[in-house]
């Protein structure tokens, strides 16, 4: 891939992604096996900056220290097992950005499918070139691990449904009864879509963010 857009690190890659409102000029993605006390602080730091102003499946508005002790020691147990894979996103700053984690198929029968479990970035950093990358990074590890086909759960009419609408998901399949909060009950998509073409859309929205970046570009693990 064109080294101006996306560098080659020994643990990890860097896009040069410019967020002056939060004094960024490069972000980082990594894949880790494991979350140390730093790191899981910084993770239960940005699930509560997440939370408040959009709804974390399995969490309520506010997250509990026991709850997220409890998340936290799940994680480390399903990364320790090769369950899940957890991508940090760092900002230059040493702030962690955002994360995902992708939930593994195990089963012979169905390992060409992974589950986006948890996705999220700190609002500061919303709307430029970091989750576009992020989409580009999945796809890789997603050729990696020969996985062909992503999916994801999201609760309808949420800020969340509509970015992976605009990102080319698309739903397969509706629940009424999805979610409850706040003593009603919430609808949820079950969301899919091809890894080949999620890392096509998402290249062409990286380029296409400079308009001196014209020149075709083709991303390899």
């Amino acid at each position: 891939m064109n080294d101006s857009i996306r560098t080659l690190l020994a643990d990890g890659a860097q896009y040069p992604i410019a967020l002056p409102k939060a004094n960024v000029t490069h972000v980082t993605y990594r894949w880790t096996n494991g979350v140390d006390d730093t790191l899981g602080a910084q993770i239960v730091e940005l699930m509560r900056r997440t939370s408040e102003s959009a709804p974390i499946i399995g969490f309520a508005e506010t997250i509990t220290d026991a709850e997220a002790s409890r998340y936290l020691d799940e994680l480390r147990s399903n990364l320790a097992a090769e369950k899940v894979r957890l991508l940090t996103i760092f900002a230059n700053t040493g702030q962690l950005i955002g994360l995902c984690t992708l939930r593994r198929n195990l089963n012979p029968n169905n390992r060409h499918i992974t589950d986006l479990a948890k996705g999220m970035i700190h609002d500061a950093c919303r709307g430029g070139g970091v989750l576009p990358a992020a989409f580009v990074e999945i796809a890789l590890q997603c050729d990696r691990d020969n996985v062909e086909l992503l999916t994801l759960d999201v609760r309808d009419g949420t800020p969340a449904h509509r970015v992976w609408e605009h990102y080319g998901f698309q739903t397969w399949g509706t629940l009424p009864d999805y979610a409850r909060a706040n003593g009603k009950m919430h609808a949820g998509h079950f969301m899919m879509q091809r890894v080949a073409d999620l890392k096509e859309r998402a290249l062409g929205m990286l380029t296409g963010r400079d308009a001196d970046r014209t020149a075709p570009v083709k991303a390899t693990a």
